[in-house]
């Protein structure tokens, strides 16, 4: 194997093999890329037997063709730190992969590509098409909801569903909950549920461009593809029964409070400060057209704040986690926030005013 690159045409599709490259791994060829030269594309290819990316890039010149494996943290590191708008010469020689520039030469250790493995994924029932950015936006808006080494292993991902002519994305820890949901053209009435692993959405969610490129979205029974031009991304699918996430939406009429997200998030990150370390905790004391912020530690410190809302609602007093409400708040785009309260016990609605296609449940806390 032997071929010519500029650093532009190789260092984006070696960093997304990386990220996907399982540095801790027992089988040391998981810990490589697959490189391979063909025609005038270089392909690398990375998984860790759960996930798999393959990522092709044209390139000046496949001068041999060829495969082989190499680390993929050093491959891409070294490539991030090489000269731009240099000739990069990549060749394979006596079991080590060579890299040369102008004043520079790397020698690599590789492992033979015949022994890298392909992820196994079966056939997949469903293809649709929607546009990069869509998707990108479903997983942007709810992947801070996903658990974290939860037990409930249904938790740690991200459920997709197809749904009445909608693709709905749903994260939820127990605590908190992300809903987002694009319209689709499918023929078909029925209802796909799917859990996508967390590392996949983290994964898909930096990679997926933010254009209006139609992308295809194929999902089998045990598995999941995406293919875009350069890129074909597989994943399995977490084998469980995600939670009925519409029984979390509280019932009933709702009192609603508008006001300013900048102010809201600002009066937030100076509660934050006083509020408990361990539960974080902040009391929400709403009142006609008011809303005071307290927040208190077992140090006896006390922080207040009042601001301007527009409410016409019954007063009431109400606890959340200042996280929760700091990632919800991060997570919409409007300049105003719509927060629909169902009482003291009641978990809380967080909505962007102008768009209702995505919405966000939030637990309240006793403090």
């Amino acid at each position: 194997m032997k071929f010519i690159a500029k650093k532009e045409q190789i260092v984006d599709i070696l960093q997304m093999g990386a990220a996907i490259a399982e540095r801790r791994q027992t089988i040391p060829i998981l810990a490589n890329l697959r490189i391979k030269a063909e025609n005038s594309l270089v392909e690398i290819t990375a998984t860790d037997l759960e996930i798999q990316i393959k990522s092709a890039s044209k390139v000046s010149k496949v001068e041999e063709e060829g495969e082989t494996t190499v680390s993929a943290r050093k491959m891409s590191e070294l490539c991030r730190m090489l000269p731009a708008n240099e000739d990069l010469e990549f060749s394979v020689n006596q079991g080590k992969l060579t890299v040369k520039s102008r004043n520079f030469h790397a020698d690599f250790a590789t492992l033979s590509a015949a022994d890298f493995p392909e992820l196994e994924v079966g056939e997949h029932e469903k293809a649709l098409k929607i546009s990069s950015s869509s998707l990108k936006r479903l997983f942007n808006k709810t992947q801070f909801c996903m658990a974290t080494q939860d037990v409930r292993y249904y938790l740690n991902g991200l459920l997709l569903e197809i749904n009445d002519g909608n693709l709905v994305a749903v994260a939820t820890d127990g605590h908190r909950l992300a809903s987002a949901s694009n319209q689709i053209e499918l023929k078909e009435d029925e209802i796909i549920r799917n859990i996508l692993p967390r590392k996949a959405v983290t994964e898909l969610a930096k990679i997926l461009k933010d254009e209006d490129e139609s992308i295809e979205l194929s999902i089998g029974s045990s598995s999941l593809r995406i293919k875009d031009k350069g890129l074909d991304f597989s994943s399995k699918l977490i084998d469980g029964k995600f939670p009925d996430y519409e029984r979390v939406f509280p019932q009933g009429p709702p009192n609603e409070m508008l006001l300013s997200k900048e102010d809201f998030q600002s009066a937030l990150s100076r509660a934050s400060v006083l509020s408990n370390e361990k539960y974080r905790g902040v009391r929400l004391i709403l009142a006609e057209n008011s809303l005071k912020l307290m927040a208190n530690n077992p140090e006896q410190e006390l922080a207040e704040e009042d601001l301007s809302v527009k409410y016409t609602g019954p007063s009431m007093e109400i606890g959340f986690n200042i996280g929760y409400l700091l990632d919800v708040l991060g997570a919409i785009d409007s300049d105003d926030v719509l927060l629909s309260f169902f009482g003291e016990e009641s978990s809380c609605l967080v909505n962007d005013p102008e768009n209702h296609s995505e919405t966000y449940v939030i637990m309240p806390m006793r403090l």
